[in-house]
């Protein structure tokens, strides 16, 4: 069955002079991704590299809670997402998620109050935007798990992804119990909280993300999807089964969760 990676970052430049041949081993090991943009610069890139690898590689777009240009960084504020309804109405389609978007409280990076209540609003539209063309959200909440499953609740959202959460157990609990999933990257060789959270959801609510280049097994060192191959492993011996049950229940779980996946891969 095919291996499906629910949040990666192929349109990284670290992949720029490897992505063909990378793809060579996506398709060898049977491995979709799909790929998520963060910023206005990045969604051409996303788009494309998904038109030229339509059997390989789907995409989701979304305003990340933290922008970077070069080597500034900002909180994301609500005069962002000014471009958002007009690019959705023209890509919503052929997209399979909205995201990555979310919330990042991290104190380095977002310090205020006022810069938290930016995030929120920020959110707020995409939310809106997710429900009005039925895309499912692709979110991070660095530091932010509680308000971000507080503010999901408060708009009636059901079904999102959760990628890398960081969240405690009791935060876990209200994601499982408001009907969300949880992404498991291969980075839970060496993650506590990565294991905490596959111990912690149900498999039947457990998806497969690389995070790429990101969250990899080394820590420091480039990721790529090909490295789901190990998280599949560490799953399988945290929670006592087969990888192929991991493998088929993962996959069944992302089609569930994005269900034009269907459009992408066979079953």
């Amino acid at each position: 069955m095919v291996i499906v990676d629910c949040h990666a970052h192929l349109s990284d430049d670290v992949f720029n002079d490897v992505l063909s041949d990378m793809i060579l081993d996506l398709q060898r090991e049977n491995i979709f991704v799909i790929s998520v943009g963060m910023n206005y610069v990045d969604f051409e890139k996303v788009v494309n590299i998904s038109a030229q690898n339509k059997g390989c590689i789907g995409f989701g777009l979304g305003l990340h809670p933290i922008q970077c240009r070069k080597i500034d960084k900002r909180p994301l504020s609500l005069i962002d997402t000014n471009e958002l309804p007009g690019l959705f109405e023209e890509l919503a389609s052929s997209a399979i998620c909205l995201g990555e978007c979310g919330l990042d409280f991290s104190k380095w990076l977002c310090p205020t109050s006022i810069e938290r209540d930016m995030q929120r609003s920020a959110l707020k539209v995409q939310i809106e935007l997710s429900k009005k063309h039925n895309l499912p959200l692709n979110l991070h909440s660095r530091s932010a798990g509680k308000p971000l499953l507080d503010i999901l609740r408060q708009n009636n959202v059901e079904g999102a992804l959760l990628h890398a959460f960081d969240g405690g157990k009791k935060a876990i609990k209200q994601g499982v119990e408001d009907g969300h999933y949880f992404s498991i990257a291969p980075s839970i060789v060496r993650d506590p909280s990565q294991k905490q959270v596959a111990t912690n959801v149900p498999l039947d609510r457990l998806v497969l993300e690389s995070d790429s280049p990101a969250l990899g097994p080394i820590k420091g060192q480039t990721n790529t999807p090909l490295n789901l191959l190990k998280t599949v492993d560490c799953l399988a011996d945290l929670l006592n089964c087969s990888k192929d049950h991991v493998i088929e229940v993962t996959t069944q779980n992302a089609v569930r969760l994005f269900p034009k996946l269907r459009n992408h891969i066979k079953l």
